[in-house]
């Protein structure tokens, strides 16, 4: 009974008005100090530093020369996942990739947004998701995902293993940067920024890869 009296008389004290006083917050990565200031170096490798940053969150990522690099890839791919089913988004960049049919060829068969009226019910059964980004931030290894005509989100969130395919010009270096392309309310539908596998560790802090999207995530930089 003492334990339980203790225990109350310690929350009135705290709910008194000027009676509690909380303790200082720990410092954090994002609290500016004389000794780490908000700016960080300059990155003066993008590509490089993307890939690095991708890998260290369980990520693959490779820089191709064109999109028949990228194309060869993702077969190569396909065929070591045995992909029976590839969805993608139906935009122009995956139709200058022109992988559709050398995928149905190796026995992997494509869905393309725009000819299903069900889309989750595909995409959840699918084996790979395949995308663009709109852009790409070296600092984090992060991809940023616009929602639109074409870009339905299940294809990123529901296959096992999703690639995306991103042109190297539209590699950001920062954080700041993206986030200014979106200043004064140009915000499109929907916008994720996807960073790595998923992970997941709200379940007795047990961390789980793949719970709530891709765990097996691929980046081609094309340029």
């Amino acid at each position: 009974m003492s334990n339980r009296t203790e225990f109350l008389d310690s929350i009135r004290h705290r709910t008194q008005a000027g009676r509690y006083k909380p303790t200082k917050a720990p410092d954090s990565a994002w609290t500016r100090t004389p000794e780490r200031p908000f700016a960080t170096p300059p990155i003066e490798d993008p590509t490089a530093r993307f890939l690095e940053e991708l890998e260290a969150l369980g990520g693959h990522g490779k820089r191709v020369e064109d999109m028949d690099e990228a194309r060869e890839h993702i077969l190569a791919l396909a065929k070591e996942r045995e992909a029976k089913l590839l969805v993608r988004w139906d935009v122009d960049e995956l139709e200058e990739l022109s992988a559709d049919e050398p995928l149905s060829e190796a026995g992997t068969e494509v869905a393309i947004w725009r000819d299903l009226e069900d889309f989750r019910d595909v995409a959840a059964k699918a084996d790979i998701g395949l995308s663009t980004a709109e852009w790409a931030i070296a600092e984090t290894g992060s991809l940023v995902l616009e929602g639109g005509v074409g870009k339905g989100r299940t294809v990123t969130l529901l296959p096992p293993t999703y690639i995306a395919v991103v042109p190297v010009d539209r590699l950001l270096r920062t954080t700041t940067e993206a986030f200014g392309k979106y200043g004064g309310g140009n915000l499109p539908a929907n916008l994720c920024f996807h960073t790595g596998p998923s992970r997941s560790g709200d379940i007795e802090m047990s961390l789980a890869i793949g719970v709530h999207g891709p765990g097996d995530v691929h980046v081609l930089l094309v340029g």
